[in-house]
């Protein structure tokens, strides 16, 4: 008999989890999923413990599987090792499911080498994180039994859910039923405040598709590179808030440039012009977000993991249908920085010399040197 336990934050619970509940209650004997008070990984959660227990009976309720309270119940924070002892039995073999971007850090969770003779971790393959086979052979040198799931895992995260929820799509991602309760309950409105300010800077409806698109493609970039989601959501989402207001509008609204915005060619004022809004009007104070709007249409050299995505994302975004875009995309699977190359090669390709900003030909000799070493 054997026994697997999927666990997490399940805030919300996504169809791709129901789609993984579903796959597991299918190859074994009993699938427990198991929803985490408090992640060792997160500092909080949006829903209440209850709220998420209602969500995931909604999502599962015509799957074979069943849900457990442990963690939530529990007073400490939601470490693997002490559910795997909870639920190891000697009457049947204990499974972990995971997904594969988790794979990294697997040797570094807490006490986990004590329950290495008792589970089976059970690696589930997702798209942006393919399996590292040396890393599993490490794994393995090490104690760990692992054994690689047969089918992948559907796309869906919380900061996805968050993002369409604000876009008024809550069912791209969830099951409806599951969308219905929270659009009822109203939660996860941690960027529908963005649609305020979509309206007050007069962002037209095709640049806010393109802006909901780009940040929905981002934040799987942000995954890769480990970057906070919440702030890459942000940056990405207003990426493009001074699209349509001139540099006199600007300064009426009593915003003040620096000598630089002289220099800058029509087609990429927005972005620093957006870049002050969010900073002298908006006082968002993190130089990440800012910085990651500022140079998102010419990117620089030694850019930061936040501008790198947000520069890459509204280059590759799916709405985006340019000559090259594709070879960018192709690039960007292999890195991120050789995504960036290709999107600065491309840039140089086709502005026209005299339009062609500097600080985009600095970045493009700067990453060209970084990625032939």
């Amino acid at each position: 008999m054997k026994t697997i336990l999927f666990g997490g934050s399940f805030d919300p619970v996504t169809s791709a989890h129901t789609d993984i509940i579903r796959q597991l209650s299918r190859r074994f004997d009993r699938t427990v999923v198991v929803p985490c008070k408090i992640s060792p990984f997160k500092t909080a959660v949006s829903a209440s413990g209850e709220e998420r227990l209602r969500m995931l009976a909604l999502s599962i309720s015509k799957i074979k599987a069943e849900i457990s309270d442990f963690e939530l119940m529990s007073s400490l924070p939601s470490y693997s090792f002490i559910t795997i002892k909870h639920f190891f039995s000697k009457d049947y073999s204990l499974y972990f499911a995971m997904g594969s971007e988790m794979l990294s850090g697997l040797d570094k969770w807490k006490n986990i080498k004590e329950v290495l003779d008792d589970v089976i971790f059970y690696i589930i393959p997702r798209d942006g994180f393919p399996v590292d086979r040396r890393k599993i052979y490490d794994l393995k040198s090490k104690g760990f039994r692992i054994e690689i799931a047969d089918f992948e895992g559907k796309e869906g995260s919380s900061s996805e859910v968050k993002i369409s929820i604000a876009m008024g799509s809550p069912e791209l991602f969830l099951e409806n039923i599951v969308a219905d309760y929270i659009v009822s309950k109203g939660l996860y409105l941690d960027y529908a405040y963005v649609n305020d300010l979509y309206n007050k800077y007069g962002m037209k409806e095709s640049r806010i598709r393109h802006s909901f698109s780009t940040a929905l493609c981002g934040v799987k970039l942000a995954k890769r590179l480990d970057v906070d989601t919440n702030k890459a959501a942000i940056a990405l989402l207003l990426h493009d808030i001074g699209k349509y207001v001139s540099r006199e509008e600007a300064e009426k609204l009593g915003i003040v440039f620096s000598s630089e915005i002289e220099k800058m060619p029509k087609p990429i004022i927005h972005a620093e012009i957006g870049a002050e809004i969010l900073s002298q009007l908006e006082k968002i104070e993190d130089k990440e977000i800012i910085n990651a709007v500022r140079y998102h249409t010419t990117g620089r050299p030694e850019m930061s993991a936040l501008e790198k995505i947000v520069y890459l994302a509204d280059y590759i975004e799916p709405l985006r249908a340019f000559p090259g875009v594709d070879k960018i995309r192709e690039a960007t699977t292999i890195s991120i920085d050789e995504g960036l190359f290709a999107g600065l090669a491309n840039s140089i390709l086709h502005v026209d010399e005299k339009t062609l900003y500097p600080l985009t030909k600095s970045a493009y000799d700067y990453y060209k040197e970084i990625l032939n070493k």
